[in-house]
């Protein structure tokens, strides 16, 4: 898997904050999982894109999954900062105009850690696509913007919460693929943490532009 910066795919522009702009690492996780989806045949009828931002990862994979392949997506948004909903309505509202009929969405703005409380939402999903903080408190300076502070570590609720969320959310046999710094100069490992939590079977898929790409299966 190539840790370039340079996207072969690219789908439109995207309307998001000033302040915060979307990485690659994004839309490149939206290209791996539409890659895997399509080689590996992967159940994908219901898909969420959990911690959506202005929806860049869900949305790039929709617009893949209907340019290259005419299929339809249906895809929920969770994003617990609701400063993003502007921008993540116009970003759907552009995917709907350039293939209309394409993508059936609906917006949840959340903490994860409170999805449990919505008995409709448990085993929905086929497939998230998940791009969290890459941090945890207390693992580098915080900025004076709460904004960005909650766009780079895990603030409103836990990384623990995060995978008890997924796992909630996910069909037996579903898949989730989510990206995750490596923290290892802050002695975490990782995979040990994630096989841990006894939730999924975990598979490390390689990197992307040198963040850890990782696949968690929900057992039936």
């Amino acid at each position: 898997m190539s840790n370039s910066s340079l996207n072969l795919y690219k789908s439109f522009t995207y309307a998001q904050p000033e302040t915060y702009h979307f990485s690659h690492d994004s839309v490149f996780l939206a290209r791996n999982v539409f890659d895997a989806v399509r080689a590996e045949n992967l159940p994908a009828d219901k898909i969420l894109d959990l911690c959506s931002g202005c929806g860049i990862v869900g949305l790039d994979y929709a617009f893949h999954m209907a340019k290259e392949l005419g299929r339809k997506s249906a895809i929920d948004f969770v994003e617990v900062q609701n400063v993003y909903e502007p921008f993540l309505n116009e970003n759907i509202h552009t995917l709907n105009s350039l293939f209309p009929g394409m993508l059936t969405s609906n917006c949840v703005f959340e903490n994860y850690e409170n999805l449990h409380l919505s008995p409709a939402m448990k085993a929905q999903y086929d497939l998230i696509l998940c791009n969290p903080p890459y941090f945890r408190p207390g693992q580098g300076k915080l900025s004076p913007s709460d904004f960005k502070n909650r766009c780079r570590f895990f603030i409103d609720s836990g990384f623990k919460e995060l995978m008890e969320a997924i796992s909630f959310l996910l069909k037996p046999g579903g898949s989730a693929f989510i990206l995750l710094q490596s923290l290892e100069d802050h002695n975490i490992d990782i995979m040990s943490e994630l096989e841990s939590y006894q939730l999924f079977t975990v598979q490390k898929r390689g990197l992307i532009r040198a963040t850890g790409f990782y696949q968690l299966i929900k057992p039936f």
